[in-house]
């Protein structure tokens, strides 16, 4: 159970326990423990922004259980999370799905990959209604999650329709989760996989001729989609990045990025992820890099941490700021 007055907010635990403790994005995923009001009841005291947003959970006796008081529930990679919202934060209109709107198509289809990684992968097409020719493309990391824990298809419908961003094709690309370190680091050949493999598949498949071409990605997704525009700079025109796991080697050059655009954003909390990094800190850093060599860059902060809910709140704004030029 959550109490929530302004700014402050009381985290409740009712049942019998030896222990209780709290995680979540606000606290990088450590353990918190709740102080006991009665024989049945543990409670504590935080204090957040008025607009944020988390996931958490309880762990009790050591097992960990989502707020059987909190309706609010977040989906991820991993399952569900409670999820916290404080009074003046909302998920934007773009994220719901509405049924008189005009909607686009998702064609699936597999890419047989016998160079590079040497598995079959599926590809997610979506094709606004009505498509043009050259109309731009953005190609998504972590393909199916965005799907389904991102809610890139409502997004994408929502705002193609209003025009807040002009009419464009996605392409979500699907990932082994046992691979995905290995293939998201700066030394595999995904980025080639994408610009040599992918690109000329995905037209084939589709019919259509593709416009400008953009990566997207999130935590080492947002990585990998920095990383294609810097290997291949005469096929990408920009990027965006959601709370990237950006992983340069320390001698990486910028200059291949002059006069693209990236967008970039990161929760104010995610100080320490599971992958050991303070993006917050690292995404300022390599934003005022960027910005040296001449990229156009935006960079934004929110007051969340290293989640689905994050990267699905603020994916409308993403598209908008990193299309705006095209309208």
């Amino acid at each position: 159970m959550i109490k929530i007055e302004k700014n402050k907010i009381r985290f409740i635990y009712k049942g019998a326990a030896e222990s209780v403790f709290l995680i979540g994005g606000f606290n990088s995923w450590r353990k918190e423990r709740l102080l006991q009001d009665s024989e049945t009841e543990w409670f504590l005291e935080k204090t957040f922004p008025q607009n944020a947003r988390f996931d958490y959970k309880f762990i009790v006796d050591g097992k960990e259980i989502i707020d059987a008081d909190n309706p609010l529930k977040n989906e991820g990679g991993f399952g569900f999370n409670s999820e916290l919202q404080m009074p003046l934060f909302h998920y934007p209109e773009a994220t719901k799905f509405f049924r008189n709107i005009i909607h686009g198509e998702i064609r699936k289809c597999t890419i047989k990959d016998s160079l590079y990684f040497k598995y079959p992968r599926d590809i997610y097409i979506y094709i606004p209604y009505k498509p043009k020719s050259d109309m731009p493309v953005i190609f998504f990391q972590d393909g199916l999650e965005y799907i389904l824990f991102g809610a890139a298809k409502n997004t994408l419908d929502y705002l193609i329709y209003k025009k807040e961003t002009p009419k464009l094709t996605a392409v979500f690309l699907d990932i082994r989760k046992d691979s995905r370190i290995k293939e998201y680091s700066s030394y595999s050949r995904y980025s080639e996989f994408l610009a040599e493999l992918a690109i000329p598949f995905i037209e084939k498949k589709s019919g259509l001729k593709l416009g400008k071409k953009y990566t997207a990605g999130a935590s080492l997704g947002g990585f990998v989609a920095i990383d294609a525009l810097m290997k291949y700079p005469k096929i990408f025109a920009g990027a965006l990045s959601q709370s990237g796991a950006l992983l340069f080697p320390e001698n990486a050059s910028f200059e291949s990025l002059k006069g693209k655009r990236i967008y970039m954003d990161t929760g104010r909390y995610e100080t320490d992820t599971d992958i050991s990094m303070d993006i917050f800190y690292t995404n300022k850093f390599f934003a005022k890099q960027f910005k040296k060599v001449g990229v156009n860059v935006t960079f934004k902060k929110w007051n969340d941490g290293h989640s689905w809910g994050n990267w699905r709140a603020h994916l409308p704004f993403a598209l908008k700021s990193l299309f705006k030029e095209q309208k």
